[in-house]
């Protein structure tokens, strides 16, 4: 059997997923194993019922069923990811590896933060003049910010220039963050330093535009640098002055060390290579002719990108109106194949929609939605291999992936992202051979439009049964839980004239109470109700399956039913008066209980109507009741 790897990272950072991802296929293809990658979204800008329905993909995969572990663990900061796993892989005792994060017990290979950021002030200070700064940084708390923050600290002071503590801006590595501080910021009308040093390419573009709407130009009236030397950093104007990490190379040797570790090779504890600065136009450099060539290329991505994003906008609507009517959960199955099987591009030719079988309970009454972990079973909702839509089915939670091919002569690697409502587990997707989707946030979208699709299909589903239930109880008698008139009506007629368009044999039955005033009269109602339910037993005691009973009216009651040539209509009448009497008995009841019963087969190849072979059907009963009353001395 292949071996295959888990990978767990966060998926924010997509153009670093792109190398990263990348680098490590690329390694795991040369020794045919399989990637199993675990990917959440959590961030510090989202509230923790968000945040827990994302992690809790990290409770989906039992470590022991892999070979080795390979943790982006730079992205996994925000909800103290690194901890949980770390824990998880200590106890197993399973191969691991850190890739730019430095843990206890797990060896790590990174890029230090160092000697590209101390090339950058050094840069920023002897070429460009720079003397006053200020810090836009991640989380207090997090390592990679200390380490490049102290840096620049130490590094301006060698030039004896001192750092200003308050002039700090805590960006949490967020382009959406930094935008609203930057606001603050220069609304606070603060003197503008000479450059502001981010601790990321993102946050560096969230500084420049700010800025810019504010009629300020970079590098013109301040310089603007960044860290990770992202694609889109090389793409935007100006073009980024970054720190270079050599991703997909070192992500590559993360990957080949991991392998090393699974074949039993010695441990080496943790790798550090070097960073290095890469200068650019925020900072006051000029262009390059490699960044010419990628601002030729943005420019042709500024036209090509809100056409692509609007054309996958149209598919993620497809994806929420394909759910919006349906009544069953075989309902949302057919949609979804109805979908998938016109346009599947963005989702590639193997995926699937795994729903947690306690999503699938909700549906159906109160059943409670599971908030930590997945149930035993997966409803696998909607599956596609090889480009074909398949049968909807079920997997044991445990094997993850439908359709698994442990034997396949050629690498592969799985996506696997949480499927959740806010806190509330829904599932997970499954994509296979397809990781390209992560870039620009495509993956991001399509999951939280296929949560709030399946969502909305779990309510149309649970107020379409309710809907059942409550027409249900208006069509059954409360006192005997057959059906009453208007089951008659809706149910009972409708079934009967399914069965004369079948040119199937059927029957109407008529019962009543012998002597029910005297019942009543004599002994009270509560004896007359009594006598009323165990009728009612007796029926459903004798008529099964298809059979439809009705509660009539008073003590009178209907049923209707299909039968064949070899039942004996005659011996079911006999079964039930025998059923009624045997009850009675049982109950000790003061006063003989018995009932008339008459009936009428009625034939499919006529044109009398129902109503008239149920007046032959009471015609019949009450011959019955004339001669039960003549031997019992009633008139």
């Amino acid at each position: 059997m292949k071996k295959r790897i888990a990978v767990f990272t966060n998926g924010w950072n997509d153009e670093y997923l792109d190398f990263v991802l990348q680098g490590i296929y690329n390694c795991a293809s040369e020794h045919n194993i399989d990637v199993f990658v675990f990917l959440e979204y959590t961030s510090y800008d989202k509230n923790q019922d968000i945040i827990s329905g994302e992690l809790n993909i990290l409770n989906l995969p039992q470590l022991n069923d892999f070979d080795g572990v390979l943790l982006l663990g730079n992205t996994l900061n925000t909800a103290g990811e690194n901890e949980i796993l770390r824990k998880k892989i200590l106890e197993t005792g399973i191969p691991a590896v850190s890739l730019e994060y430095e843990m206890d017990g797990i060896d790590s290979i990174r890029t230090e933060n160092i000697n590209g950021m101390k090339e950058l002030v050094e840069h920023m200070i002897t070429v460009h003049g720079v003397k006053d700064i200020y810090w836009v940084g991640g989380p207090a708390d997090n390592t990679e910010n200390q380490e490049r923050y102290k840096t620049v600290v130490d590094t301006m002071a060698e030039h004896g220039i001192t750092v200003d503590p308050e002039k700090v801006i805590d960006g949490r590595w967020s382009y959406a963050i930094v935008q609203d501080l930057m606001k603050d910021f220069l609304k606070s009308k603060k003197p503008l330093p000479d450059a502001f040093i981010c601790a990321n390419d993102v946050m560096a573009m969230g500084v420049c535009l700010a800025l810019e709407r504010e009629g300020l130009r970079v590098p013109e009236d301040v310089r603007v640098t960044g860290f990770d030397n992202l694609v889109s950093g090389s793409f935007f104007s100006p073009i980024i002055a970054s720190v270079d990490r050599g991703w997909n190379e070192h992500s590559y040797q993360c990957a080949e060390y991991l392998f090393g570790l699974m074949e039993g090779k010695e441990r080496k504890g943790d790798k550090v290579y070097n960073s290095k600065f890469d200068p650019g136009e925020s900072c006051g450099c000029p262009m390059t002719e490699v960044d010419k060539k990628l601002q030729r290329e943005a420019c042709r991505r500024t036209y090509s990108i809100p056409i692509e994003r609007t054309i996958y906008d149209w598919h993620l609507i497809a994806i929420d109106e394909a759910v919006a009517n349906v009544e069953t959960v075989d309902d949302i199955h057919e949609a979804l194949v109805r979908l998938f099987e016109v346009d599947h591009q963005y989702e590639g030719d193997e995926f699937c929609i795994c729903m947690d079988q306690s999503f699938i309970n909700s549906m159906d009454g109160n059943a409670p939605l599971r908030r930590v972990g997945y149930s035993k079973t997966m409803d696998i909702i909607y599956g596609m291999k090889d480009g074909k839509s398949m049968p909807r089915d079920t997997i044991n939670t445990t094997d993850m992936v439908p359709y698994y091919n442990p034997n396949s002569d050629k690498a592969m690697i799985y996506l696997l992202v949480p499927l959740h409502n806010n806190g509330d587990n829904i599932g997970y997707l499954v994509i296979k051979n397809n990781y390209k989707i992560i870039r620009d946030f495509y993956l991001n979208s399509m999951v939280r439009h296929i949560s709030a699709a399946m969502e909305k299909a779990r309510q149309n589903v649970k107020l379409e049964n309710l809907n059942r239930v409550l027409a249900e109880i208006s069509m059954r008698d409360e006192l005997t839980d057959l059906y009453n008139r208007m089951g008659y009506e809706k149910i009972a007629i409708p079934y009967l004239e399914s069965l004369r368009h079948k040119n199937s044999r059927s029957v109407i039955m008529v019962a009543d109470i012998n002597r029910m005033k005297v019942i009543n009269d004599k002994y009270g109602h509560l004896q007359g109700d009594l006598s009323i339910k165990i009728v009612a037993k007796a029926i459903k005691s004798v008529f099964q399956g298809e059979w439809k009973a009705v509660r009539y009216g008073g003590d009178e009651f209907v049923i209707i039913g299909e039968y064949g040539v070899d039942d004996n209509i005659e011996a079911l009448k006999e079964d039930l008066i025998e059923a009624v009497r045997s009850q009675a008995e049982e109950m000790m009841l003061p006063f003989k209980l018995s009932i008339s019963v008459g009936y009428v087969e009625v034939s499919p190849d006529n044109n009398t109507s129902i109503e008239e072979y149920f007046r032959m059907a009471d015609e019949a009963m009450y011959e019955m009741k004339k001669e039960a009353h003549k031997n019992d001395g009633q008139s």
